[in-house]
């Protein structure tokens, strides 16, 4: 009978023994498979943070440069004076996205230092020691779980400075195309008061304005950008002033009327007068003009005669009439009707004999024309020129 009992007893503690052993076996497999699962976490929060890391740096370069350039344009001299209502949310949005970089910079310096992940992709890198120990398993996979929520903190951090600082420097952008449009508007008011100014200087105007309007040339909207704008109403303003008083100047009344008779064969194409002493190095005594023609902006010229002109006009001398008919000669060739006459094989875009032929065609058929000069042209290119009216 006590063998029996003995026997039930050492069977029961067999059994008790085993169950034990399966459950501690269980627990170390649950604890192995929490620890695994939370390593291919840690990994995966760990790349998303180096994305996060990589996408805000990404974002501060960008907005830097974009700060800094516009720094420019806020710290120039021509934006200090300028009152129009546009400055100041341009100003206001400068502040704003150097506020953001700053941010973003601290949240990169906070940035907590998270473990990295096992080099062969999400396995655990620990040694396996004889007995998984469950409790200390598990004590391990806590701690991945938290490395891996501290990181993922951290890529939400790093994810939103960097949407905060892509919202600032768009503002900023937005901001400063409604600044430039201003800028770009008053200059072609600018231009439509001065009418009166030369064509060089509205020229030169309207291509800085042409800027200012294209948001795709903004790259080069910088402080030294902006004050060659105001620079060049400035040009354009005195040219203006200029203009007027030589229009009230009794003694440039001969300049007037030649100006005037030079503007009457022109056709449309715009004069712009230039008066010197010399003109291609040949002053006092001489006749002497040139003329600098341009297709574009509706086409324009800039003539230069010297006093010489002037003074024959005023004595009433033909050639001085000539010299002026020859100059505006030289502006024809830009128009639709008269380019293949002059590029034609009658021609073959000879500058000088076109505009010769030319002022002889109206009449002039003189030295002043361009004869003394260049030689008399053949009366085929008299008689092409003259279809050039």
């Amino acid at each position: 009978m006590r063998a029996r009992r003995v026997v039930a007893v050492v069977a029961v503690a067999a059994a008790t023994v085993g169950i034990l052993a399966g459950g501690f076996f269980g627990w170390g497999v649950l604890a192995e498979q929490r620890a695994d699962a939370a390593y291919e976490v840690l990994d995966a929060r760990v790349e998303s943070l180096d994305d996060a890391r990589g996408a805000l740096e990404a974002r501060t370069r960008s907005a830097q440069g974009e700060a800094d350039r516009v720094r420019t344009v806020v710290a120039s001299g021509a934006f200090a004076a300028d009152t129009d209502p546009a400055a100041a949310p341009l100003r206001e949005a400068l502040v704003s996205l150097d506020l953001a970089l700053t941010a973003a910079g601290t949240h990169q310096a906070d940035e907590p230092a998270a473990d990295e992940p096992a080099e062969d992709g999400g396995a655990r890198a620990v040694e396996e020691p004889p007995v998984v120990i469950p409790w200390q398993v598990m004590d391990e996979a806590a701690e991945v779980e938290a490395q891996a929520y501290r990181a993922n903190v951290a890529a939400n951090e790093l994810l939103t400075a960097a949407e905060t600082t892509a919202g600032a420097e768009e503002a900023l952008g937005e901001a400063e195309v409604t600044y430039f449009a201003a800028v770009a508007a008053r200059g072609r008011a600018e231009i439509e008061t001065n009418a009166l100014a030369s064509r060089k200087s509205q020229v030169d105007l309207g291509y800085l304005l042409a800027q200012a309007e294209d948001p795709a040339q903004s790259a080069a909207w910088h402080g030294g950008f902006l004050d060659s704008v105001q620079a060049g109403v400035q040009t354009l303003r005195d040219s203006q002033g200029l203009e007027e008083a030589e229009l009230a100047d009794p003694a440039l009344e001969t300049r007037r009327e030649i100006e005037a008779y030079a503007r009457s064969l022109s056709a449309g194409v715009e004069l712009d007068f230039v008066w010197a002493p010399e003109v291609s190095g040949l002053g006092e005594g001489w006749l002497s003009g040139t003329a600098e023609t341009y297709s574009s902006d509706g086409g324009w010229s800039i003539i230069s005669l010297n006093y010489s002109v002037e003074q024959a006009w005023a004595e009433g001398d033909e050639n001085a009439r000539a010299i002026v008919a020859h100059e505006v000669g030289h502006t024809q060739f830009i128009r639709e009707s008269c380019e293949p006459l002059f590029t034609g094989p009658v021609f073959s875009s000879d500058h000088e004999m076109w505009a010769t032929a030319w002022s002889i065609g109206l009449g002039y058929d003189l030295p002043g024309s361009g004869i003394e000069a260049y030689g008399r042209p053949s009366d085929e290119q008299i008689a092409t020129a003259a279809g050039c009216r």
